[in-house]
């Protein structure tokens, strides 16, 4: 049976929450050392149940690394990280996936085993956020940058938890 693509995406949103993508990321200029990129806009109290960056064209070799943090403005508060970094991105092929595995805040995040396949999925999701908060969602470089070759993109998943809160891509 075929159904309607409307009632397929409103499935999609009731099994794994509201999807929200990135444009595209060029390695050169968002996967570089030391650089926060905020991806997305996030506007009250929300549910993460998942959050990935995925390769759209493959990395050089420098060693870069990430992670994803999360920062408000209302109230104020400074990049607070939502895992710790995962392993090098060093030659990350088309197709790879970095995942945030939920739980527990220092848990790396993980890059999955091969292109095309992700074999992480979130243990536990994350409350991000509060009433009438206002903030991001980013990502932070670490160790090298990509200095030559590469792309991306970053999507999230999410449920609202609070009267008008949502989640925007940024770029």
């Amino acid at each position: 049976m075929n159904y309607n693509p409307s009632t397929i995406a409103r499935i999609a949103d009731i099994y794994s929450g509201i999807r929200v993508d990135t444009g595209s990321l060029t390695a050169a200029t968002y996967f570089v050392l030391d650089t926060q990129t905020e991806l997305f806009d996030v506007k009250g109290r929300v549910y993460i149940s998942q959050l990935m960056m995925e390769v759209t064209a493959a990395f050089d070799a420098n060693a870069t690394q990430m992670l994803f943090n999360c920062t408000f403005t209302t109230p104020v508060l400074v990049a607070n990280p939502m895992c710790a970094k995962c392993a090098s991105l060093a030659s990350a092929a088309q197709g790879l996936r970095v995942v945030w595995v939920g739980g527990a805040v220092a848990t790396a995040a993980v890059i999955t085993d091969s292109a095309g396949l992700s074999d992480v999925i979130p243990s536990k999701g994350h409350i991000v956020g509060g009433k009438n908060f206002v903030g991001t969602i980013g990502m932070l470089a670490s160790d090298a940058t990509q200095a030559a070759t590469g792309a991306a993109f970053a999507s999230i998943f999410y449920v609202p938890m609070s009267d008008g809160a949502y989640i925007a891509a940024k770029l």
